[in-house]
């Protein structure tokens, strides 16, 4: 009898081990036929970045400049800059101009800032100037476009290929196929015109030629 239920329990056991082993080879068969995971790409920019935030730009302690930006990124000796608004620049402490844009850099060690991507540059809140790269020269307080540019004054409406601006001494040089259209009417055209902005007064320079409109015309009206 003993020998019989140890018979008994041997074949039991082999047939427990038998199972086992067939479902650890489904196990197997079935993790070979599935595919294998999908890899999760990783961003090649790992530099830091700060999303809505204000950069305040210091010249020898004084602020120079500053914005609200959507987002900023290191990008070495430059910030990369997205989503420019409420941007000012100061003199002696007060906001006299003002500018918006899509994107831009700005150079931590000059303070110089480029400006790209539909730029709008107000001045004391009276001159504006669109255009689609401009560049804030620290140093020298100057801004410059490689154009084309347009210099709305309020009266007139000055597009031109180029322009650079000398903010110290409040003159903006606008040069290349300038054309001035007139607040009552009439168009200029010009190599060169030069725009003083606290005297509010044109000069132009090279051979130019008048364009009348009858019953005059508004600026940037066909």
């Amino acid at each position: 009898m003993g020998w019989k239920q140890l018979g008994n329990k041997r074949r039991w056991a082999a047939a427990v081990l038998v199972t086992v082993a067939a479902v650890a080879g489904l196990l197997v068969w079935r993790q070979a036929e599935e595919p294998a995971p999908a890899l999760v790409p990783v961003a090649d920019d790992s530099r830091p970045q700060l999303v809505s935030t204000r950069v305040v730009g210091r010249r020898q302690g004084d602020r120079q400049f500053e914005l609200d930006a959507g987002a900023i990124a290191d990008d070495g000796d430059w910030i990369r800059i997205e989503a420019i608004d409420h941007g000012m620049l100061y003199r002696e402490g007060e906001v006299f101009v003002t500018f918006t844009a899509r994107q831009g850099r700005w150079h931590r060690e000059s303070n110089d800032l480029v400006l790209s991507g539909d730029v709008v540059l107000v001045y004391e809140g009276r001159v504006e100037l669109r255009t689609d790269q401009l560049e804030w020269r620290a140093a020298q307080e100057r801004v410059v476009s490689p154009g084309p540019v347009e210099l709305s004054t309020g009266e007139d409406l000055i597009r031109a290929a180029s322009m650079e601006a000398d903010l110290a001494d409040e003159v903006v040089y606008l040069r290349g196929d300038v054309e001035i259209e007139r607040a009552g009417g009439g168009r200029i055209e010009m190599p060169e015109v030069v725009y003083w902005l606290a005297e509010e007064r044109l000069e132009g320079y090279g051979p130019g030629r008048v364009r009348l409109v009858l019953g005059g015309a508004r600026p940037g009206s066909p």
